[in-house]
């Protein structure tokens, strides 16, 4: 019965990857090409996308809001009980497959944080309703605020002579959300002539994002370490969203809520992940292999699980 009724919803399955995942994977080739054929500064997209435009979407989405913010606090205290839930689960699963102590922290990470940025933005304005945006933007800010702090605690070196909180005090991303979720709070809008740059600079988000990522994975041919690739490779696309599932639905979201958390954790390892390993010189090379293969791999997972969610 179950292989009859997935052969009978194979025709929504191939509508969602032609209308919502490869859409996004054309650009994401877009990217790529052109790294290869203009020899596109990786480096300067990323500052760009960093420091300017991710910023702006935050203030953008957050304070413009027009559902009140308190709508989202069911998703945002699950956001954080979530990355916290999958990183100790990848901890943990690594350890017992024995992945050495290093790789391990990488492989929890890479579990607990997808790319709610470049690639979840896209898929949720294509497969949700507009309401569902600012979700979403909620998530790319807790998750945004999780991967510094992450990578300040576990992946910059000890012996830096970087102030810790200063990295995260000075990052133009955490600023972005602290400035949005103000203006929402207190009822400010910006004039207009602050006001209309920034939508101008948030529209082009989700495009330069994943050309962007397209751009970063061109370049990304290393040897890596494969065992622990392919585990975090099976815990980002099928695992994370699984137990995602479970933990929400145990916290009672239903419905279109519990879907949209699911396939926001399907989506492949954040690309931001792999700039700070690269920031920091901690294991960029078998980072950036992860956020590759997720990515070439989630047209399909993502799809799946957008199927299953809209089944079940």
């Amino acid at each position: 019965m179950v292989i009859i009724e997935w052969v009978w919803n194979l025709p929504l399955f191939i509508e969602i990857l032609t209308q919502i995942t490869l859409p996004i994977i054309v650009l994401v080739v877009l990217g790529w090409g052109a790294r290869l054929r203009l020899q596109l500064s990786v480096e300067t997209l990323n500052k760009l996308l960093l420091n300017i435009i991710l910023p702006c979407f935050f203030v953008h989405y957050l304070s413009t809001a027009k559902i009140p913010l308190a709508e989202v606090w069911p998703t945002a205290w699950f956001t954080v009980l979530q990355y916290l839930a999958l990183f100790l689960i990848g901890w943990v699963i690594a350890g017992l497959v024995r992945v050495p102590r290093e790789t391990r922290i990488i492989v929890a990470i890479a579990m607990a944080f997808p790319n709610t940025g470049n690639f979840g933005i896209p898929v949720a304005q294509l497969a949700f309703p507009a309401d569902l945006l600012l979700h979403q933007a909620v998530i790319v800010s807790l998750q945004t605020v999780l991967i510094v702090l992450t990578s300040v605690l576990f992946i910059m070196p000890k012996n830096s002579d970087r102030s810790a909180w200063g990295e995260v005090a000075k990052n133009p991303m955490i600023w972005g959300v602290i400035i949005g979720l103000a203006l929402k709070a207190f009822g400010v809008q910006l004039p207009a002539i602050v006001a209309k740059p920034v939508e101008l600079i948030t529209g082009a988000y989700a495009a330069l994002a994943l050309f962007t990522l397209g751009a970063g994975l061109a370049g990304g041919r290393a040897h890596v370490e494969t065992g622990a690739l392919s585990i975090a490779v099976v815990l980002k696309l099928i695992v994370s969203p699984a137990v995602t599932w479970g933990l929400a639905f145990a916290f009672g979201f239903r419905g279109l809520d519990l879907e949209f958390l699911v396939v926001a954790a399907a989506a492949p390892v954040g690309i931001l992940f792999a700039i700070f390993c690269l920031i920091y010189e901690f294991r960029p090379r078998l980072v950036s292999a992860m956020v590759f293969v997720t990515t070439v791999l989630s047209p399909l997972s993502v799809s799946a699980w957008i199927l299953i969610t809209r089944l079940y």
